[in-house]
């Protein structure tokens, strides 16, 4: 995939006593791409008042600015604790996106340049619990999209790579990973590469990598020494969802490193879709596969869905015995 080159930039003009924000400030001003100073970085008050039509627009924007919160969340799926970091928001649009769920039209992308006060958040996170901990770095973000633009994700690995008691983490949706391949992770790094069918990733994860080259990507860095885990995200259940993850579960099988293979562990979830979901892409994503389908799903907060349990136990059956099928050796970490 082409690197993300925004469309304007957007900024708080404190990011300039940042040695990030003055980098990445001067490479897009020589660039001659617009720069629009703001207040808030989550608070742009001409995006709020824009029709949802201008959403595509929207992703093409690039959002600097400073993280205030950074009180580490404790977790118990693919983390201990998850830990506010360098970005929010993806260029990507993928149709069932929690962050929009959240954010609405506010799902841009923003990059936080004080990354030196999150490593130390973490820091002293480890000193108060004093015994290893896994942390997730990529909740609100795709730290290997971000990576392109920042180099943030290497630089954390190589942070973590420094600390005793911690392993980060990450789940990512793009391929571009040749840049870490080199970094010095000292075993403290776990990647989860976030896979779905070809049709699903083509027709609805909108701006993503192929599956292909996501599948390549999970060799490169278990090649690399990183550990290494699959993430079926989220899982729909179309009319013929049965026979697209038969489907995608035999070419991990055939095309994943065998040794990958016998240390492989999963993490499942099932989609959730909001009535957020629903208005972005009426308005400004016309034509795209609908993957909701209310007669399968129940409330699950204020304007959000997920699939009913006896749906869902069921799908979660299948999976499992998929799995044990074509990874006999593999492990899931759980079940959402």
């Amino acid at each position: 995939m082409d690197n993300f080159i925004p469309a304007k930039v957007l900024y708080e003009e404190k990011i300039l006593e940042y040695e990030l924000g003055k980098t990445l400030y001067e490479r897009y001003k020589n660039m001659n791409i617009e720069m629009i100073p703001i207040e808030k970085h989550h608070d742009v008050e001409f995006i709020k008042k824009a029709p949802d039509e201008k959403f595509v627009e929207f992703k093409k924007y690039l959002v600097l600015g400073i993280r205030k919160s950074l009180q580490l969340t404790p977790n118990k799926l693919s983390a201990d604790f998850i830990v506010p970091f360098t970005s929010s928001g993806c260029s990507a649009m993928c149709t069932y996106c929690y962050l929009v769920c959240n954010f609405f039209k506010g799902s841009y992308l923003r990059i936080f340049v004080n990354r030196e006060a999150m490593i130390n958040s973490v820091k002293r996170k480890i000193k108060q619990v004093g015994e290893k901990k896994i942390y997730e770095i990529g909740s609100t973000s795709d730290m290997v999209l971000e990576n392109t633009i920042t180099g943030n994700l290497r630089w954390a690995i190589e942070e973590f790579g420094k600390l005793d008691n911690a392993t980060c983490t990450f789940a990512t949706k793009f391929a571009m990973v040749d840049d870490l391949l080199d970094a010095d992770h000292n075993g403290n790094t776990q990647m989860r590469i976030s896979v779905n069918p070809d049709y699903i990733i083509r027709k609805v994860e909108i701006g993503t990598s192929k599956l292909e080259d996501r599948i390549d990507a999970a060799n490169k860095m278990f090649n690399a020494g990183y550990r290494v885990g699959v993430n079926i995200a989220p899982i729909i259940l179309l009319d013929n969802w049965q026979e697209m993850y038969r489907e995608l579960l035999e070419s991990l099988s055939k095309k994943l490193n065998d040794k990958l293979k016998d240390q492989l562990f999963f993490e499942l979830i099932f989609m959730t879709y909001g009535y957020a979901n629903d208005t972005i892409n009426s308005a400004a994503l016309k034509g795209v596969l609908n993957v909701f389908d209310r007669s399968k799903m129940c409330p699950k907060g204020r304007g959000k869905f997920c699939y009913d349990l006896d749906i869902r136990e069921d799908a979660a059956r299948y999976f499992k015995d998929l799995i044990a099928h074509y990874f006999p050796n593999a492990t899931i970490s759980y079940i959402v």
